[in-house]
């Protein structure tokens, strides 16, 4: 994505990432006492250290005086990323259709057939499958939905917090975007509902959310939320996505674990390799 957008179009930022661990447990100790293991293994990538503890910096509360830092990670603003995106795919002749739903899709020995939603049919050389967590309707493969609730603050004055966060074993995720924290998670309070495709916020995740702000990420700071909204994942028994030949010309590029935005780009070139 990097290269074929460039970082300057993505704001990209490698500002670091930070997993924060609860008062409650051990599990600080646990992976701080394997980090010299996953750095042995890391090591032939990186050429260097990735992981290492560091000490809280940033005034939250509530948790663990000492950090896990990742010193390679980055972070990017994906409105930017998607509009640079469909700015390229518009100049390359892609004609894209927004809004319009596909009910049914069969292959045939020479090509496929798409019905959508209004009953209007057409044939194509080729289908490829890539809406990830609602791919479950026309795939028997292992993805399911899994609905992420997202909100952002107004912004904040002065604000120093600065890198991408994570907690509670990565249910949660905050970073800063601008003078604002964009902040997300909550699945593991109810993964049932949470599996789902609709498009809505519950008040269960949004209010642990805002109390994990004040209690937590700004304890000592006045806030105010500016958006809510959510996103769907597509999630199975293993991190690993799907890529492959469903029947004939038909492809998916599926299971993308919470990871879009990082592999996306990767698994769209494996699956266009594979389909030419």
């Amino acid at each position: 994505m990097r290269q074929n957008l460039g970082d300057a179009n993505l704001d990209y930022q490698e500002n670091g990432s930070f997993e924060l661990f609860s008062l409650e447990d051990d599990l600080f100790q646990t992976c701080s006492d394997k980090l010299s293991y996953v750095n042995q293994l890391l090591q032939p990538i990186f050429k260097e250290d990735v992981f290492s503890v560091t000490n809280n910096s940033f005034g939250f509360k509530n948790i663990k005086e000492q950090y896990v830092f990742n010193q390679f990670e980055g972070q990017i603003n994906t409105g930017k990323m998607m509009a640079t995106l469909l700015q390229l795919v518009h100049t390359l002749g892609v004609k894209i259709v927004n809004n319009v739903e596909v009910k049914d899709c069969v292959s045939f020995e020479n090509g496929a057939e798409i019905t959508l939603k209004d009953g209007f049919r057409f044939r194509t050389a080729k289908v490829l499958i890539t809406t990830n967590g609602f791919a479950s309707q026309f795939l028997e493969e292992d993805v399911k939905p899994a609905r992420a609730q997202v909100l952002i603050t107004k912004p904040i004055q002065n604000l120093h917090i600065k890198g991408t966060f994570h907690f509670d074993e990565g249910y949660y995720y905050f970073r800063n975007i601008d003078n604002r924290i964009l902040f997300g998670g909550g699945r593991n309070l109810d993964f049932k509902a949470e599996e789902t495709t609709i498009m809505e916020t519950s008040a269960l995740i949004q209010e642990k959310l805002e109390a994990l702000l004040q209690s937590t990420i700004l304890p000592n700071t006045t806030f105010e939320i500016d958006h809510r909204w959510t996103g769907i994942m597509g999630v199975g028994k293993q991190k690993k996505a799907i890529v492959k030949e469903v029947s004939p010309n038909v492809y998916c590029g599926v299971r993308l674990g919470g990871m879009g935005v990082a592999i996306g780009s990767l698994v769209g070139k494996e699956l266009a390799e594979l389909v030419l």
